[in-house]
């Protein structure tokens, strides 16, 4: 992979990495989250930084340090479509990890920029719960936020063509 493709969607859809993975048998792969997550600083993309995704930001936004222009949402998009294209032109489907069970944060988050505190679990005092460890928990049993995450999949099903979800701490959900 060429250096300056490493960590990016463009580095995966090369013709080598997807050939070794046929070579290999290889029929799917799951993708760790890919949607816009919150602590990689995108304008720092120079210095090292590291983070699994599991603090997501944006759930229906490819994430920009995965691109080769992060303040382009086009490129974003263009890149992330073009990886899937490539995996299913070779006969490999893409399933991808989804973080629907918290956020970020709450201050910042933009659900609560929206509807402050409707989407995330409290306690009998007000506070948010903790059962993703994360600091809160998103509350799926509400129907604004259940469809909300309903629309998502069904947006990254559709628009990028992904052919499976693995829910993280699925237990969460209602």
């Amino acid at each position: 992979v060429e250096k300056e493709f490493r960590g990016k969607f463009k580095g995966i859809s090369q013709k080598n990495p997807i050939s070794h993975l046929k070579e290999l048998g290889v029929t799917h792969v799951q993708l760790m989250p890919i949607s816009d997550y919150k602590s990689v600083d995108e304008s720092k993309l120079d210095e090292p930084q590291y983070n699994w995704g599991y603090d997501p930001q944006n759930y229906n936004v490819p994430e920009g340090s995965y691109s080769t222009n992060p303040n382009d949402g086009n490129v974003r998009i263009k890149e992330f479509k073009e990886l899937v294209k490539s995996l299913h032109e070779e006969g490999i489907r893409v399933v991808m990890d989804v973080v629907y069970n918290h956020t970020y944060d709450t201050e910042t988050s933009l659900f609560n920029l929206a509807v402050p505190n409707y989407y995330y679990r409290t306690d009998e005092e007000g506070n948010f719960t903790n059962g993703s460890g994360c600091g809160n928990e998103v509350a799926s049993e509400k129907p604004m936020i259940r469809r909300y995450i309903k629309d998502s999949v069904v947006n990254w099903a559709k628009e990028y063509h992904i052919d499976g979800f693995r829910f993280d701490l699925m237990g969460l959900h209602d």
